[in-house]
């Protein structure tokens, strides 16, 4: 049995995206075989009612710049897993990433607070962690402080590059001149990832895909330690068993929900999540189902009285504006719902929705897919990173496929595909319900957490294999 730590930002109950369930979910699959502690800022969530029972571990002094400041930690379990969170005024604060200036000081506070942890568990338990696993740029020096101090095995996961950057004068101003070396440099300013990436023993990321789009541009830099690891996902959750209305048909679910919008039945496409353009592609979705609407798309004509599409999610205020001027203009055909909705709500989407529209420019992992493949939602996504490796597309599976994928950052491509998909739903409708029926089993088999965590304990081992897969990215582990 090891003894394996993972530092993030984000962790249940802190979710601001992806990275929490991705974190959660592993902790708890390797504490199966092994013992897992969870090191995180507190956010602010000790001072909050909750079921975590949260007690005081231990206190100690940090030194940022000429001031001290005090840490209190404190230690709750949640499903077999030590959660240590780190507490003062400043880690304290709820919002996890905002605004940069508190974020960069409750970073700098952690990376101290961190290798202090560390002493204390050798003094009260006679024991340190025998591996430190860092998720993201935002817990890369602390690694590299526990690395350096506690001679133990740094693994770095990358679960999206940001590219993000501190200056020299920032690093010295809290005593963190000590990791500046000028290959980390660009020009003024430290790139943190970099640095992580030449100062880890190993570096993943979260599909094979998004390993092979970066690698010119960064990983392959790091050829000889750089592998990926496919995150899993929650198919218990994600289950229509789970739904208000479970033992009526797809169809009756559908018929339901687009009534509850003022809508008459029919095939619907759905989408879900941030509303932006540099990555989820949002722009180009609207841009396609507009060209779908006035029959620019051949075979739209035939499909688009027929069509119904929802939109939900929040961010870019320009798109959020003209997703509502788009539903005024298509007031038989679209909604567009500007909200971040609770999981158990989007879960009622899935459970109704023909199709999930996923037009992604990047993604180096996602979850959307799987949830809707679990959900018996047939996903229409980009050949982008994960979206790739998790869909098989009826284009080269046929009857095997879970889905269909089209070509990224391309309006007429993903309009294309949603005009023969739904053209699909009405002359092939045996051949959708196969697809649709794929969808789950392929998500339980494939992309699980158990999984996962036999990968990174292989990547724990340096036994894993780098950078290719063991077999092909669709059979691999």
């Amino acid at each position: 049995m090891k003894i394996i730590s993972l530092a993030t930002f984000e962790h249940l109950p802190v979710r601001v995206g992806g990275l929490s369930e991705a974190v959660t979910s592993l902790a708890e699959a390797l504490s199966k075989t092994d013992e897992v502690m969870v090191f995180m800022p507190s956010h602010g969530i000790i001072n909050k009612e909750s079921d975590m029972d949260f007690k005081k571990y231990c206190e100690f002094e940090i030194f940022v710049g000429d001031e001290t400041q005090p840490i209190d930690v404190y230690e709750t379990k949640r499903k077999n897993v030590r959660m240590f969170l780190f507490s003062n005024k400043i880690l304290d604060n709820p919002q996890v990433y905002n605004t940069r200036d508190i974020f960069i000081k409750k970073m700098v506070s952690f990376t101290k607070a961190l290798p202090g942890l560390f002493n204390i568990l050798l003094k009260k338990e006679d024991k340190k962690p025998e591996v430190i696993h860092i998720n993201d740029w935002h817990c890369i020096f602390a690694g590299a402080l526990v690395k350096k101090y506690f001679k133990i095995p740094f693994i770095l996961t990358i679960h999206r590059l940001c590219r993000e950057r501190m200056s020299v004068r920032e690093l010295n101003e809290v005593n963190l001149g000590e990791l500046v070396e000028p290959k980390y440099l660009e020009g003024e300013y430290f790139n943190i990832e970099n640095f992580g990436a030449h100062y880890c023993d190993f570096l993943t990321t979260v599909s094979y895909t998004y390993l092979n789009e970066e690698w010119k541009t960064f990983f392959g830099t790091f050829d000889g330690k750089t592998t990926y690891v496919w995150n899993g996902m929650d198919h218990d959750f994600w289950s229509t068993n789970n739904l208000k209305n479970s033992n009526l048909l797809p169809k009756e679910r559908r018929k339901l929900l687009l009534n509850k919008h003022g809508l008459e039945d029919g095939t619907l496409f759905f989408n879900v999540g941030r509303l932006d353009s540099q990555q989820k592609g949002i722009d180009n979705l609207l841009m396609a189902f507009d060209l779908i609407m006035k029959e620019k798309v051949k075979g739209a004509d035939k499909v688009k009285n027929d069509l119904r599409f929802i939109l939900v999610g929040s961010g870019d205020n320009s798109l959020e504006n003209e997703a509502v001027e788009m539903e005024s203009c298509y007031n038989n055909n679209m909604r567009a719902v500007i909200d971040f909705l609770r999981r158990d709500a989007i879960r009622e989407y899935y459970g109704a929705a023909d199709y999930c529209l996923i037009p992604s420019k990047f993604e180096p992992f996602g979850l959307v897919q799987l949830e809707a493949m679990c959900m018996g939602c047939i996903p229409i996504g980009t050949r982008v990173g994960g979206i790739n490796d998790t869909v098989l597309s009826i284009d080269e599976y046929g009857e095997k496929a879970t889905g269909k994928l089209v070509p990224p950052n391309n309006p007429e491509a993903l309009a294309r595909g949603i005009v023969d998909m739904a053209l699909l739903s009405r002359e092939k409708e045996n051949l959708t319900e196969i697809i649709r029926q794929n969808g789950r089993p392929h998500v339980i088999d494939k992309f699980n957490w158990d999984r996962a965590a036999r990968r990174y304990k292989q990547v724990y081992d340096n036994m894993a294999t780098i950078k290719l897969p063991f077999v092909s990215y669709a059979e691999a582990y």
